[in-house]
This record gives structure tokens, C-alpha cells and sequence, in this order.
């Protein structure tokens, strides 16, 4: 009995042959595809399962991880170097620089503190598990603030630093005497001794140069004459030189005085003679270096052992009677 369907002439045999139908060549497809699929499944399981091993994507994911984590580990490293280089600068800063020019420290508050820095970065909390990325941005967060409060200084420091042009120059740093043997006699240093007049114990402000009337007296600094006065029952004939970044000099117990308020002297330059004026046991010459509105040691500031040459060579005006 003859099969249905459609027959076809085959050219090469010149055979009529029973014509396939297409749904069967599709099942056909279709079982060689889900064969495949079951095939592929079978490899992916004991390629990852059975044989412990990560599959193409996962192991190129895993990689990108691992490299970027290995940037994050160097970055770290190079904040930790630049932390440290920026901390030795900001010591430096306050320790030297600063306090040179009579500047407060900054406070470590102010140079690294980044208000809010830790809830700064939501988008991280999902991706981020061991806070690594939060915690490198929070770092950058803060060194960028450090960096900007130090230039900022260093900015301040300059400024300072070339509107005062030569501070070594206004220091109240040389005696106010010659230093040539004879000149004077040192009778009372700076610090609590028994007053003279009265015997009671109390601060003694400056030191004591006992000399005989007449003694020049010379401006240990540059600076502006900013008080030229008698006061009969204390410092006598006195002057106030106002040398800058904080320092304030007083010579007292004059004879002369040659300066006039607002005259601007230099180092060297002769303001008065030495006396008897004012409230005195004897002639001498009583001064005192005042820092910021407080007295200071002025033995701190001054080399006695300076050489009478080298000290006439930076005396600049003559001596005027």
C-alpha cells in the first residue's frame, strides 16, 4: 500500500522518493538542541560542582576583583606615605614657621576634621562589605582637607613673611651698651630679687647695667620709637621702641634721650645716655624686652661676650652729646 504524502523525483538516483515532512525535520532540531542543552547543563555541574571549579564569567569577575583590590591596597599605601609627609609638614609648620612669625597652631581639629565624612558616600553601602572603599574615600575626605589647611598656612606664613621683609634685623638681639671692658657691671639679672629700696622680694622685669652717666645707649633693634617720657618716681627719662612681631624694648634711667615718638632707628642707632633718672639707688641703665605684652628673660636675646669691634661695627650713628 502506498504511503501518503508528497514524493519528489531524485536527481541523482532517478528514484520517486516519499518527501520528509517538516515537522519532522523540527522535532529532529528540537531534540538535538534540548540534547545539547542537557549536555552543556551536565558539563556546567561537574565542571563547577563536582570538580570545584569557577566558571569563565565568575572567574574573570573574581579577577577584576582581586585587581582592583590590589589598587585599593596601593592606594592605601601612598595615603599612609603621604600622611606622614604631610604631618612632618604641618609640625614644621606650627613649631617653626608659625611660631617664628608669632602665629597661633592650627589646631589638628581644624586641619583634618570632615564633618558628615562618615554617611558622605551611601551609594558604597551595598557594594562595599568591608567598608574598604568608604574608608579610602574617608581618607582622601580628610588629606584633602589637611592639604588645603596647609596651604592655606603656608599662604599666611609667606604673606607675613614678605610684608615683614628681615625679621632678624628687628629681634631686640645685641646689648644696649658697648661691650668693651669697663663699660658696665652687671648688678641685677632678670627674675624675683629683694628691691633695693625697699628689701621686699619682688620681680625685677629687666637687668641692671651699672655704668657711670654719660654711657651711650643704643637701640638693640629696628624698630619705632613709640614712647619718649620722664617719670619722675619710676623709670626716670625712659624710651619705648616698638620692634614688630610682638617685641616691645624700654631703656630707663636716662640722661639724654636723642629719640622722638614715631622716629623710626635701626639697630645700632643711639637713643640716649645712660643716668640717674627716676626712682635709683645709683647710674645705671635698667632695660627690659617685653614679647606680646609680657616680660621676657632679655639675656635670652643678647650675646655679652660679643667683641667690642664686632659690636662698634654695627653701631651706625655716632654717639651725639
Amino acid at each position: 500500500m502506498a504511503q501518503k504524502g508528497k514524493y519528489r523525483l531524485n536527481p541523482e538516483t532517478l528514484i520517486v522518493e516519499l518527501k520528509a515532512e517538516k515537522h519532522h525535520r523540527l522535532l529532529k532540531a528540537l531534540g538535538v538542541l534540548l540534547g545539547g542543552a542537557v549536555l552543556f547543563a551536565l558539563y556546567v555541574w561537574l565542571y563547577g560542582h563536582v570538580l570545584g571549579n569557577d566558571l569563565p564569567k565568575t572567574a574573570i569577575l573574581k579577577r577584576q576583583s582581586a585587581d582592583w583590590l590590589s589598587r585599593l591596597e596601593q592606594m592605601e599605601g601612598r595615603l599612609d606615605r603621604d600622611e606622614e609627609v604631610l604631618s612632618l609638614l604641618e609640625v614644621r609648620d606650627d613649631r617653626i614657621y608659625r611660631s617664628v612669625y608669632g602665629m597661633d597652631e592650627i589646631p589638628a581639629q581644624v586641619r583634618s576634621d570632615v564633618p558628615g565624612v562618615e554617611n558622605r558616600y551611601p551609594a558604597l553601602a551595598a557594594m562595599d562589605r568591608n567598608n574598604l572603599l568608604r574608608r579610602t574615600a574617608a581618607r582622601l575626605d580628610g588629606l584633602s582637607k589637611a592639604a588645603y589647611v596647609q596651604s592655606k598656612s603656608f599662604d599666611e606664613v609667606s604673606a607675613l613673611a614678605d610684608a615683614a621683609g628681615d625679621k632678624a634685623a628687628h629681634i631686640p638681639a645685641i646689648p644696649p651698651m658697648s661691650t668693651a671692658p669697663g663699660s658696665f657691671t652687671l648688678t641685677s639679672p632678670f627674675g624675683v630679687r629683694s628691691d633695693p629700696i625697699t628689701g621686699a622680694g619682688k620681680m625685677h622685669t629687666g637687668m641692671d647695667f651699672a655704668c657711670p652717666p654719660g654711657n651711650p645707649v643704643y637701640a638693640t633693634g629696628d624698630g619705632v620709637v613709640i614712647l619718649v617720657e620722664n617719670d619722675f618716681y619710676g623709670y626716670g627719662n625712659h624710651i619705648e621702641v616698638d620692634h614688630g612681631f610682638g617685641y616691645v624694648t624700654r631703656y630707663s634711667h636716662l640722661s639724654d634721650m636723642y629719640a622722638y615718638v614715631g622716629q623710626k632707628v635701626r639697630r645700632g642707632d643711639c637713643l640716649g645716655t645712660s643716668g640717674r633718672s627716676g626712682r635709683v639707688t645709683g647710674p645705671h641703665l635698667h632695660y627690659e624686652v617685653m614679647y606680646r605684652h609680657d616680660y621676657v628673660n632679655p639675656a635670652a636675646y643678647m650675646d655679652l661676650d660679643i667683641s667690642p669691634e664686632d659690636y662698634a661695627a654695627m653701631v651706625r650713628k655716632p654717639f651725639r652729646r
